[in-house]
């Protein structure tokens, strides 16, 4: 009988990775947590995963954690360190994989925005992953590594980024309508868009099935690429709710202090005529095979195909 390989799991966007996982027998899932008594963690071991506590700092901590481990996949959210502590941290992870014999690295990057606009546009956290990515690039002992880049996250749309949308969809105004105020995108306008709870640990996951085909490629992942005018009347016609885009066009219009950084994305997208990634534009046929065969490695059946807007937005809004 095969060994099954244990791939282990740090971070936010850790759940969708893990809940993909734990329905392939043929991986063993470790999950790593502050906390391995939270909610989370004690649901994940109830799946069959394994749960350590470890503090990503500590060096020691983090091979004991790390060992005998095949696959790591590694998010850090670099938007709540000061950059210099974002890096420590990743370096950290890094260097105990390295030290524990890690051979593929599944990493949740991010385009390095000073650098793809030549310094007029520094967005940190995206910056701050950018460079712990290209520390573990350098790296000669690990047998893969792969960069995942995420879109524009569908599950953000609703009451607590509802001032980034300038309302939309659940402020309307006195005429009745949820107006929409993102800012263009840039080129075509055509944004990235992903239900990341529906599709982004299927994409890892298809990853891990075949991780020398994908070394040192970055993945982007997306489920379907629409314009925010078009999100906009789609919405409309899933929930009959009246809508209209009127797209911000001075982003300093946007709520000041948590909105800086979203002021910078779409200040570094126009640059770039759209173009969010650093390996070409956006595409999503990447996305879609490795969503099938994620799925087909899963006991039982699966969902083949990516999660659409239209039918994020008739699951999660025809009822609101």
């Amino acid at each position: 009988m095969p060994v099954k390989q244990r791939i282990t799991i740090i971070g936010q966007q850790g759940s969708s990775v893990a809940h993909s996982l734990l329905q392939n027998p043929d991986f063993r899932v470790r999950c790593i947590t502050r906390d391995a008594q939270s909610e989370v963690a004690r649901a994940f071991q109830s799946l069959g995963a394994e749960v350590l506590e470890a503090d990503v700092g500590v060096f020691e901590g983090m091979k004991i954690a790390l060992h005998e481990t095949w696959g790591l996949f590694v998010n850090l959210p670099t938007e709540f360190f000061p950059d210099a502590v974002a890096i420590a941290l990743g370096t950290n992870i890094i260097r105990a994989a390295e030290a524990v014999g890690v051979k593929h690295v599944v990493f949740s990057s991010a385009p390095h925005a000073s650098k793809l606009t030549n310094g007029r546009v520094c967005f940190n956290s995206l910056d701050v992953k950018a460079e712990i990515e290209e520390i573990a690039q350098a790296s000669p002992l690990f047998k893969t590594f792969t960069p995942v880049m995420v879109g524009w996250y569908l599950e953000n749309i609703g009451e607590t980024f509802a001032d980034l949308y300038g309302g939309f969809p659940v402020r309307k105004d006195a005429e009745g309508i949820t107006e929409c105020r993102l800012p263009l995108w840039g080129g075509n306008e055509e944004m990235p868009w992903i239900s990341v709870k529906d599709d982004f640990g299927d994409l890892v996951h298809g990853v891990f099935l075949n991780p020398l085909r994908w070394n040192r490629r970055v993945i982007q992942c997306q489920a379907e690429l629409m314009s925010a005018g078009d999100m906009t009347t789609t919405f409309s016609a899933v929930t009959g709710q009246k809508t209209r885009y009127a797209p911000c066009i001075d982003m300093a219009d946007l709520k000041p202090g948590m909105f800086e950084g979203i002021q910078k994305m779409f200040q570094y997208t126009q640059l770039r005529e759209g173009e969010y990634y650093p390996n070409g534009p956006s595409e999503v046929q990447t996305a879609a095979h490795l969503k099938r065969v994620a799925a087909r490695a899963k006991k039982g059946h699966a969902r083949e195909t990516l999660l659409t807007v239209r039918e994020y937005f008739e699951r999660e809004w025809t009822s609101h």
